[in-house]
């Protein structure tokens, strides 16, 4: 068992004895020093950020030995992660406060700056990017609203790619049928960067074969070519295109009684939920710099994907959604002396077409968004301050095969307003209050059926941040408090003993909760004791009420929501051996919540606590060959996701071992 509180005195008083040093760094390189925060259009170190952040450079990504994006954020970050209903290659993401159930919805992704959230449910689309072509990761907490508008309710993610310089190989085997292969070219002269990658994934199931005697296998492939044309008069053309492939399957609930008994094995021996998966982007950016003072950038972008899905209840031939993303992005930024102003148009088209054996099913459902903004930065030597609005419209239309078709629309706006100063060479503090907002997902608008249930109430948030930021030659440490009250907050209410809530098949109905609030303590920690060792720390305390709801005669009201942990740590050990050898452990813990569908706090039994410990050891003899050794889950901890009493389905709960080996040329 974790032993919480002992962990909890070692964090904070590594934050009271964080006093200024000598200190020399070690073979591993640790980012102490501020970095420049991209997302926001801030293009400032993030110690003097007016907003609250978490960044990883490439150097972080690096150490932490990951294979994939989902990976490192949920060993690395305060984010909370899990397969989503078993799905290893598509995972749940919560932050502040929103839970695993809904937290996805509340996050904006972007990938250079380029939207990655569907217009359903379905979550983020980041299983795409290739680690290795990542320069660094921001994620902004309780902020973002005004520059990304629609979903920024408790903040966004953010990947940056870099640009390759040479060519690399590397290659992953381990247990389970574990393989990844990944390559990647670069091309740089003085005016064009051209750079491929690929990147292929797979496993042969981790738990027991079904009676057709298949596992729940899973491949995934990630290609991209991008290039960069710079102009003599500064201009920069850009064209990237990505192409996602995906053939999986995952697998389906067991009883509490089965998990006990064999979290990897597979309950009723039914067949597993397949899945299979396309995606292609293409996306064309132009910066231009107009005189002195203005640079003029516009980001257009193409998606086109599919998703074929047979269910372990249903029949060939399988279900078919098909989605088609067009988004045009406009920004004039105005710099003089002081003074930076970012003005914007953002347009997003969405449509997903069900095509289905049934004709009652097959609709296509779109979602546009036309958002307009205005974001002013004014800066010296010992403040920043920065205020924005934004105004987003978005429409819908529904049209379905058989019926009647129907449209509806909101208007919805968005305010930031935030300042950091300095209070020592060593100390800055920022406060930052954010009104954002989430126009529902097409998916609420749905009965468990998969009929039309209208059209619902977007949510709305107002976050207050308070934070600090303290750094010294051998440490960097941030902490930030939190309060966010939300209007509708959106969710799907399933029938139970405390609620009066109805559906299909006992699968609920998507409804919005009148009032409820998340506040909490955030705290991020580096040190470096000697040039052999140091320490990484991020830990996340996380309080989630429902205040008030609109059905159920106020069952609800004071509850907690469900599948939020109350403590989410993280925390590595990282031993340098020489110049050549190093070593790392990494803890995460995430304390156990309610369950998935138990917004009443009723069930018998909660959503179990997450436990996992990783170990690293990797070997470097020169600079262009590395070899790696991993253990994840070295002690084996079984972790599920809870929908309800006797309903779990199973994540990880082996202890799987990989080797790898990295070579450049």
């Amino acid at each position: 068992m974790f032993n919480k509180k002992l962990f909890l005195a070692v964090s904070f008083s590594a934050l009271v004895l964080s006093q200024p040093s000598k200190a020399v760094i070690g073979p591993i390189k640790i980012t102490l020093n501020p970095t420049e925060l991209s997302s926001n259009y801030f293009n400032e170190v993030d110690t003097f950020a007016p907003f609250s952040s978490e960044v990883y450079t490439q150097d972080d990504i690096k150490n932490s030995k990951a294979t994939n994006i989902y990976d490192f954020l949920s060993q690395n970050t305060s984010l909370s992660l899990a397969a989503s209903s078993g799905n290893r290659f598509s995972k749940k993401i919560s932050a502040r406060g929103y839970g695993l159930t809904v937290g996805s919805h509340n996050l904006v992704a972007t990938l250079n700056g380029r939207r990655l959230n569907n217009i359903d449910t379905s979550g983020l689309e980041i299983a795409g990017i290739n680690i290795n072509d990542i320069e660094r990761i921001e994620i902004t907490k309780g902020s973002g609203s005004v520059i990304y508008g629609d979903s920024a309710m408790a903040g966004a993610i953010h990947f940056y790619t870099k640009k390759n310089i040479q060519t690399k190989i590397s290659t992953t085997s381990g247990n389970y049928g574990t393989t990844q292969t990944s390559a990647s070219v670069g091309i740089n002269d003085e005016k064009i960067d051209l750079n491929i990658s690929i990147d292929n994934s797979k496993h042969d199931g981790f738990h027991k074969a079904a009676t057709d005697g298949i596992k729940d296998k899973g491949e995934e492939t990630k290609s991209s070519i991008g290039g960069t044309y710079t102009t003599e008069g500064g201009t920069e053309i850009s064209l990237d295109i990505y192409r996602t492939n995906s053939d999986i399957r995952y697998p389906n609930y067991l009883t509490d009684d089965q998990f006990d008994a064999d979290p990897a094995g597979n309950g009723s021996g039914s067949r597993y939920t397949y899945r299979d998966a396309e995606s292609n982007t293409t996306n064309f950016k132009v910066k231009r710099i107009w005189g002195e003072n203005f640079k003029f950038t516009t980001n257009r972008s193409s998606i086109n994907k599919e998703s074929k899905n047979l269910y372990s209840w249903s029949t060939p031939p399988l279900d078919n959604y098909v989605y088609d993303y067009d988004s045009s992005d406009y920004l004039l930024t105005y710099s003089n002396n002081n003074i930076k102003i970012d003005s914007g148009v953002s347009i997003f088209d969405g449509a997903r077409k069900i095509e289905s054996t049934s004709a009652s099913t097959r609709n296509t459902t779109s979602k546009d968004n036309l958002g307009i903004f205005s974001q002013l930065q004014y800066s010296n030597d010992d403040l920043i301050f920065t205020i924005g609005a934004r105004n987003e419209k978005v429409d819908y239309t529904y049209d379905p095969e058989v019926g009647t078709k129907l449209t509806g629309k909101h208007n919805l706006n968005a305010f930031d307003i935030g300042v950091n100063t300095n209070l020592t060479p060593n100390i800055t503090v920022f406060t930052n209050y954010n009104q954002a907002f989430q126009a529902p997902l097409i998916d609420r608008f749905f009965t468990s059926s998969g009929a039309f249930n209208g059209f619902m109430k977007p949510s709305k948030s107002k976050t207050l941040n308070l934070g600090l930021n303290h750094l010294t030659e051998n440490s960097k440490t941030k902490v930030t408090i939190y309060r966010s009250n939300i209007t509708d907050e959106m969710f799907l209410c399933k029938p139970n003993a405390a609620s009066d809530c109805t559906g299909n098949w006992g699968l609920g109905e998507n409804l919005n909760l009148d009032k409820s609030h998340k506040q909490g303590l955030e705290l991020q920690n580096k040190y470096v004791f000697s040039p052999k060792w140091s320490t990484d720390l991020n830990y996340a305390y996380t309080i989630a009420k429902i205040d008030s709801d609109d059905k159920g005669n106020g069952a609800l009201n004071g509850k907690t929501n469900p599948m939020t942990s109350k403590h989410n740590i993280s925390a590595s050990v990282i031993f340098s051996f020489s110049d050549k050898t190093n070593m790392t452990l990494t803890q995460k813990y995430r304390s156990e919540a309610f369950a998935q569908e138990d917004y009443a706090n009723i069930f018998t039994k909660k959503q179990p606590e997450y436990n996992s410990t990783n170990f690293n050891f990797s070997f470097n003899p020169n600079e262009d060959l590395s070899f790696t050794f991993d253990v994840e889950n070295l002690f084996e901890n079984s972790y599920g996701t809870r929908l309800r009493d006797n309903v779990i389905y199973p994540d990880n709960s082996t202890r799987n071992i990989k080797a790898g080996l990295t070579y450049k040329f």
